[in-house]
């Protein structure tokens, strides 16, 4: 049989005062920010963890890496986590883009699309005209001459989105619902991501219209498939 417990006998008291949870200067009005941040640093059983919450267990910062990451002044009007080279803020961290910026005297310099010139070519296939590729994922994935790739064509994006997860495209830009595809291209100028020297259309004979209406150049798919050594279904 179990030995019975005397629960008075057992020590509940201690002789330190207890110590306010983090965050009770912000929910309860106990204490005060300030205060809080001294008394984790005077207390060494406070580790570097709990005065640095927010951070992870694992991720404690050094003094020196406290600057807020930000996107580089020169790439902040581009999408982060792109390559450079492709139009992107690419991965510089704060830290380099501080460091570029002073040693370029607090001016950074211009680069991509819009600082630094713009890209090369920009390629429209139409819909119609990726369906008479008998490999459009093969194709367009060793069309390296062109920056950005893009389909556009009179369908909703979902049936442009379900070709491409079938074929296995990767496209930068397509149309979506609601827009035309001249209308779509028309959208892409010098304030575009996808903005290029030479903005070409891909399509079959009768879509001239579309890259007209975009003021595209117009290129004929078969034209391009032998030039190219693409092969058509």
């Amino acid at each position: 049989m179990t030995d019975s417990i005397d629960l008075d006998e057992i020590e509940t008291e201690s002789d330190e005062e207890p110590r306010p949870n983090r965050g009770d200067w912000f929910w309860r009005g106990e204490g005060d920010f300030e205060g809080e941040n001294e008394a984790a640093r005077s207390d060494p059983s406070v580790s570097a963890t709990d005065a640095n919450a927010e951070s992870g267990p694992e991720s404690t910062p050094e003094p020196e890496d406290l600057t807020t990451p930000h996107v580089p002044h020169e790439n902040r009007d581009k999408p982060v986590g792109l390559p450079e080279d492709r139009g992107g803020a690419g991965g510089t961290s704060a830290r380099e883009a501080a460091a570029d910026s002073e040693a370029n005297g607090g001016a950074p310099e211009a680069s991509g699309p819009h600082g630094g010139g713009a890209d090369d070519m920009t390629m429209a296939l139409t819909y119609e005209a990726a369906k008479r590729l008998a490999d459009p994922g093969l194709v367009l994935a060793g069309a390296t001459f062109a920056d950005w790739i893009g389909i556009v064509g009179e369908v909703d994006a979902h049936v442009i989105t379900t070709f491409q997860r079938k074929k296995g495209i990767d496209a930068d830009f397509f149309n979506g619902t609601g827009t035309g595809p001249g209308e779509r291209l028309a959208e892409i100028t010098e304030m575009s991501m996808f903005f290029a020297e030479r903005m070409v259309v891909l399509g079959c004979a009768g879509e001239e219209w579309i890259a007209e209406e975009a003021g595209w150049e117009f290129l004929d798919i078969e034209t391009a498939a032998e030039k190219a050594g693409w092969e058509l279904d």
